[in-house]
């Protein structure tokens, strides 16, 4: 991002191929109901670079203001699920969203794990740096979103945040 011929941030993303993942034998790989089945889960690696000049009130210069550094770790699982609904539901669905619904569909995951955590905050200024930018995007420790292509206020109950193509309720619930 720049303004007036300055770079104020730059981002940048690397991303691993991702990898299949097992799904334990055990486990049961239908919703209650039915209606999902998940298939095969993906899993990533994610790296986010920073480099941010930081602009406060008192700034008289841009050249004046020091650049700040930061980078965090992440990964990215996601289940590609089958969808099987009643032909009952699905005239409901399209008659309330004027869509059918999918055949299939993704659910994500977006989380960090114990190394990658403690990757993302190696010393101080780079955790000060990642927890400022990216506050939001590591929920750590706090609990993680619902995303449904912006946040909901429903938390996941775990230091993850899960996003899917769902159906919000008008109090943004799913």
């Amino acid at each position: 991002m720049y303004i007036d011929d300055t770079e104020i941030l730059n981002l940048s993303k690397k991303m691993s191929d991702s990898r299949t993942m097992d799904i334990a034998s055990g486990l049961s790989t239908y919703s209650p109901r039915n209606m999902f089945h998940l298939k095969s889960v993906d899993v990533r690696n994610v790296q986010i670079d920073v480099e941010r000049l930081l602009v406060t009130s008192s700034t008289r210069t841009v050249a004046s203001c020091p650049k700040e550094n930061g980078t965090i770790f992440l990964r990215i699982a996601a289940g590609h699920l089958d969808v099987h609904v009643t032909k009952e539901f699905s005239a409901e669905m399209e008659r309330s969203t004027k869509k059918k619904p999918p055949s299939k569909t993704m659910i994500q995951m977006l989380f960090s794990g114990f190394d990658e955590h403690n990757s993302s905050a190696a010393d101080n200024s780079q955790k000060k740096a990642s927890t400022g930018i990216f506050k939001d995007l590591l929920p750590y420790p706090e609990q993680g979103r619902i995303f449904i292509g912006f946040p909901t206020h429903q938390t996941t109950g775990c230091s993850s945040h899960l996003a899917a193509r769902v159906i919000p309720t008008v109090r943004d619930s799913i």
